[in-house]
């Protein structure tokens, strides 16, 4: 989610109940060194520690627990009543993050969705929304990357290409930063 949203979730955060939903705990990381890593990245976007909500399906089988993933989902959307939902990409190609869409997807399918790229997953990726982000919101996010770091030896956990992502993104649409999404469903 930081990868994809990082500045996005720390623009929203001011003016906004934002919730971060985690499904599961990465295979390769000790619990433990995880969440704290987690708790520095969750500071670092100002999502407040009462608006985490963490589960612990297998993350190596998400699939097995899709229609309770599913439940989990739905009892969040009536009781959260999101305006505005974030996930992976309809493109990712990790196992895990289709089950996460897929489901997502139905369970807030009267909510507006946006689908994050991760660039190491997905081969294709729809260009469809561009949300212009601040140098403050670039450098949070780069900061929440930093936190983890057990992760920081993968490509993509580099502060470059995180900085040069959002920069490329906002060339894109004439502005210094942006980040990029799918749309999957607008309600207006």
């Amino acid at each position: 989610m930081e990868i994809g949203a990082g500045a996005t979730i720390h623009q929203l955060v001011d003016s906004n109940r934002v919730y971060y939903v985690g499904l599961s705990l990465p295979p390769l990381v000790e619990r433990e060194v995880f969440l704290a890593e987690f708790e520095e990245s969750r500071r670092c976007l100002g999502i407040a520690a009462e608006r985490i909500l963490m589960k612990d399906f297998n993350p190596r089988n998400l699939f097995d627990s899709r229609s309770d993933i599913l439940q989990f989902l739905f009892e969040l959307n009536r009781d959260l009543k999101p305006d505005l939902v974030l996930v992976p990409s309809s493109r990712d190609i990790h196992q895990s993050h289709e089950v996460v869409f897929a489901e997502a997807r139905r369970a807030f399918k009267y909510t507006s969705i946006l689908g994050y790229e991760l660039p190491w997953n997905c081969m294709e990726f729809s260009m469809d929304v561009f949300n212009t982000v601040s140098r403050e919101d670039v450098e949070a996010k780069v900061a929440a990357m930093n936190a983890y770091k057990t992760q920081k030896d993968r490509m993509f956990f580099s502060n470059d290409i995180v900085g040069d992502l959002a920069h490329v993104r906002g060339k894109q649409i004439g502005r210094e930063y942006a980040e990029c999404f799918e749309l999957v469903r607008l309600i207006l």
